[in-house]
């Protein structure tokens, strides 16, 4: 059998670097025997072919049918005419599709037909630290209005920090073929795609190609704390309600005008230091569970913890004149730029309470998956 090596995640974990380093050398991946596909349908945008997201989303039916059949029909032709004895899937948001789809058989079934036989490569970070990734990129899509603290008082208990429980259905549907990559590693200070394709086998193959700069290659950013304010002040004049598209167009706005203020050189790193130890004990177990079935060794052997660096949330606390002078411009420069219209401050914070509370309550009854919550 070949190799069909399905990276499934985790969200906020350096995918986007290995995917635009793999999708950079489609042209080439062929002489090295591997096939990165493209899946997404006739006419989409290029972007959408760096992973393959079009079959994730196909798969768990957020996409229509009619698009289903069209994504696994050039997967299957895409397996049927590969000389490639390795085919590579990628799409971080694998590893947190809920089980009821039944994703990793229905692809272990697809590959199988092909001559392909799956395997699982995940890549993890602490818990505590994932959560944090989590919401700062709610914040990037315009979907917070509470602090950090305010997130982790609802996902601080949440599936998708059960690594073990997540990594289950694809271990099953591969056989036990995992491997797991932490984004820091307590054995190797080397970059991360680098460290990836040498936990594959590849390095044989991929190292010449790929390269010492694009070993190092990193990409998509994280928000920094004056964005992430900014987004909050944002959500509650609910901006989101009148954006045409994504509301990711509004944090990458954000992002970038903070950037080019010479803004936030530091990613956002929230203020809820009675969490992180009672996140830490709720996922002792399944960290202990993942690590065992991934490297045979404790979580702490191999995943390193990251810089101690304090807290730069500036939420709930006094904010420098400066700095608030600096909140206030990207929300005005940002509500021009995309022409939105500044509802009555009353109404908009009584509608941004009913909106964020109603998402709340269903958090808490479980409809996760409905609501996007990471």
């Amino acid at each position: 059998m070949r190799r069909a090596i399905i990276h499934i995640g985790m969200p906020r974990t350096g995918s986007t670097a290995l995917q635009e380093v793999l999708a950079g050398l489609r042209p080439r991946l062929a002489e090295a025997g591997l096939l990165y596909p493209e899946l997404a349908p006739p006419g989409s945008h290029p972007d959408r072919d760096v992973n393959h997201q079009p079959l994730g989303e196909v798969l768990d039916g957020r996409r229509p049918r009619a698009e289903r059949s069209v994504v696994l029909g050039r997967l299957d032709e895409a397996l049927r005419r590969t000389r490639a004895d390795t085919v590579i899937l990628s799409y971080e948001d694998f590893s947190v599709q809920r089980p009821r789809f039944g994703v990793p058989e229905t692809l272990r079934e697809i590959l199988a037909r092909r001559g392909f036989a799956p395997e699982v490569l995940m890549v993890v970070k602490p818990p505590f630290a994932f959560l944090n990734s989590a919401y700062a990129h709610r914040a990037q899509l315009i979907r917070e209005t509470g602090s950090f603290r305010d997130y982790l008082a609802l996902h601080w208990r949440s599936g998708r920090i059960d690594y073990r429980a997540l990594v289950a259905p694809w271990a099953e549907a591969a056989d036990g073929r995992v491997t797991a990559v932490p984004l820091a590693d307590r054995r190797s200070a080397e970059p991360l795609v680098g460290r990836i394709v040498a936990a594959l086998g590849l390095g044989d193959r991929l190292g010449d190609l790929i390269g010492a700069q694009a070993a190092g290659y990193r990409s998509n950013r994280s928000s920094g704390p004056v964005a992430v304010e900014a987004s909050r002040r944002l959500r509650a004049l609910r901006v989101h309600r009148q954006v045409a598209g994504h509301p990711r167009r509004i944090g990458h706005a954000l992002d970038e005008a903070a950037w080019a203020r010479g803004l936030d050189p530091e990613p956002f790193r929230g203020e809820a230091p009675e969490y992180r130890a009672r996140i830490e004990a709720h996922t002792f177990e399944t960290r202990e569970r993942f690590a065992k079935l991934a490297w045979g060794q404790s979580w702490d052997a191999v995943v390193a913890p990251g810089r101690d660096l304090p807290p730069n949330e500036l939420a709930h606390r006094t904010i420098p004149a400066q700095t608030e002078a600096a909140i206030a411009a990207l929300v005005s420069e940002t509500m021009r730029r995309f022409g939105f219209r500044e509802p009555a401050p009353l109404l908009a914070r009584s509608a941004a309470r009913i909106e964020d509370g109603a998402m709340g309550l269903a958090r808490l009854a479980g409809w996760e998956s409905r609501w996007r919550v990471c």
